[in-house]
């Protein structure tokens, strides 16, 4: 049986060559989105206060936590389509094609994707089996360029389901440990001119 780390390595090397085929095969991408989706939410809510201090410009987090689940549960099938059309444009390489943010919306989000997975690289930590499931800690660490800056270092915590003889990743673990970081790398990058270049 391969190891999580071997599997991993596998998932990464498809998005790294554009490989849809192997990485659907590794990755529960739908679960993996609906759990992610759906406790960020959570996190969001539960410290819709201190969000709205940190970034009062913001009006996601101005009407407070139950107008803030209201819009994501509205909105939900939305957001989760427009993060798959983005990996598709990634995948597919139509982001090659991609003009500007208001002229080409998913191709140009999924070039900018292109070059922040770029600057990443993975550093493995932990590995844990618990029967049919195992987690390994990753450590995702940007390079000297911009995208890398922006990023930094974000430690994800992964978990894996046994499927026969591989292992599969079925979601993040350390979701509401990641909610912020990737908040203030967000709100740092996602200029306010862009939410109307995409038609909900």
């Amino acid at each position: 049986m391969s190891s999580v780390q071997d599997e991993l390595k596998k998932i990464l090397a498809a998005i790294d060559e554009r490989d849809q085929k192997n990485f659907a095969a590794r990755v529960d991408l739908k679960n993996l989105m609906d759990i992610g989706y759906d406790e960020a939410t959570d996190v969001l809510a539960n410290n819709c206060a201190k969000f709205h201090e940190l970034y009062p410009k913001d009006l996601f987090f101005k009407f407070g936590a139950r107008i803030l689940r209201f819009y994501n549960d509205r909105f939900r099938s939305v957001h989760l389509g427009l993060i798959n059309k983005v990996i598709a444009a990634y995948f597919d390489g139509t982001f090659k094609d991609a003009k500007n943010f208001h002229e080409t919306p998913i191709k140009f989000l999924a070039a900018e994707l292109n070059r922040l997975l770029a600057a990443l690289h993975a550093e493995f930590g932990e590995e844990k089996i618990f029967g049919d499931k195992a987690t390994l800690a990753v450590k995702m660490i940007g390079d000297d360029s911009s995208y890398g800056q922006m990023i930094g270092t974000l430690n994800f915590v992964l978990e894996f389901d046994r499927r026969g003889d591989e292992w599969r990743l079925f979601k993040i673990k350390n979701v509401e440990e990641l909610v912020p970081p990737i908040l203030d790398i967000a709100e740092r990058f996602w200029p306010a001119s862009w939410d109307l270049g995409i038609k909900l």
